[in-house]
């Protein structure tokens, strides 16, 4: 019996969606709802005449045997290029959603990307208002949730400070480079981003030495070192060497490290010399000897980086062995 009753209950329950929808697709009925619930700060700025129904639905997964939605279009007075959007979710769960203000955060963020991808001029970013507005008519009376995000937070007082979508900007352009090298461990990294795309490398290289003293002086964790040789080397060539000639002169710490590095550059100078002379029709016994070479001086470059603690991951990386190679070059060290 009660089985019976649980079931009918259900059915009507999925009746609220097509009524709510059928009334609310309505133009006429539509500008009587915007007109009676939207907001008047919002509603005195919309033209209710623009009023069109956007097609498709934001609601996924579960959440369609619930609740649907329905996406109104408006432009505002005296800027018809200017769009507003009011989503409505019919909501017919027989429970309240606490978690309702995330859950409409996430659709209004899909509304706005549709939009963007909608839009002909890809280079104009301007952002359209989403207006969320629920219909409720769950059993719980009043509805017993908060409708603001912010209440969801654990630490509103801080939530206040750094609300959804504000972010503090770090821009390392705009910081002096004396302040950048007070940041001690954090120095390295800072100055080599500021000034990779510098027109004039050679012009900074001084200073780029002077804060490799800095990462020693505050005993920077020498992969972060390596790591920064390598995205040097990476993005400005064969002029991050004339850099690593002046650092291992006046940083005499980095002064192996370096060097070991360039040597790698070199092997890699030296692997696509050969690359290219395969191309060209290198004979095949030729070939394998220069691959034994080759390999003979990825092993020395290992035991090298190895007896600087290099991280096994990095050396695969610079030598182009296998990390199972790798681990046996080093416990034959040992």
């Amino acid at each position: 019996m009660s089985k019976k009753t649980g079931n009918k209950k259900s059915d009507t329950l999925k009746k609220h969606d097509p009524l709510a929808r059928k009334y609310l697709c309505n133009i006429e009925v539509a500008k009587e709802f915007l007109a009676r619930y939207l907001p008047y700060e919002i509603k005195s700025r919309c033209d209710l005449s623009s009023i069109t129904i956007e097609s498709g639905s934001y609601i996924d997964g579960d959440l369609k045997r619930h609740c649907s939605d329905i996406v109104y279009g408006l432009n505002l007075l005296g800027d018809p290029d200017e769009y507003l959007y009011v989503y409505t979710l019919i909501e017919h769960q027989s429970c309240a959603e606490k978690l309702m203000p995330l859950r409409i955060l996430r659709y209004q963020l899909a509304i706005i990307q549709q939009h963007l991808n909608n839009k002909v001029d890809k280079d104009e970013v301007r952002l359209p208002l989403v207006v969320p507005l629920v219909f409720y008519n769950g059993q719980q009376s009043p509805y017993p949730y908060k409708c603001d995000i912010m209440e969801l937070f654990t630490h509103r007082d801080l939530y206040q400070k750094i609300p959804l979508g504000v972010f503090r900007l770090i821009d390392l352009t705009v910081i002096d480079d004396n302040e950048i090298l007070k940041h001690k461990k954090l120095a390295l990294l800072e100055m080599f981003l500021k000034h990779i795309h510098c027109r004039d490398f050679a012009s900074v290289h001084r200073l780029l030495t002077r804060v490799m003293r800095i990462a020693q002086e505050n005993e920077l964790d020498i992969e972060l070192v390596f790591s920064a040789l390598s995205y040097l080397s990476d993005a400005r060539g064969e002029e991050a060497e004339l850099l690593f000639a002046q650092i291992a002169d006046d940083v005499p710490y980095y002064k192996e490290l370096v060097m070991n590095y360039t040597e790698i550059l070199i092997q890699r100078g030296r692997q696509k010399g050969i690359q290219e002379g395969i191309q060209e029709g290198i004979q095949e016994g030729m070939q394998q000897g220069m691959q034994q070479g080759k390999q003979e001086e990825k092993i020395e470059i290992a035991k090298r980086l190895l007896a600087l603690d290099a991280d096994i991951s990095i050396i695969v990386g610079a030598t182009g062995l296998t990390e199972v190679q790798v681990k046996k070059i080093k416990k034959l060290l040992h």
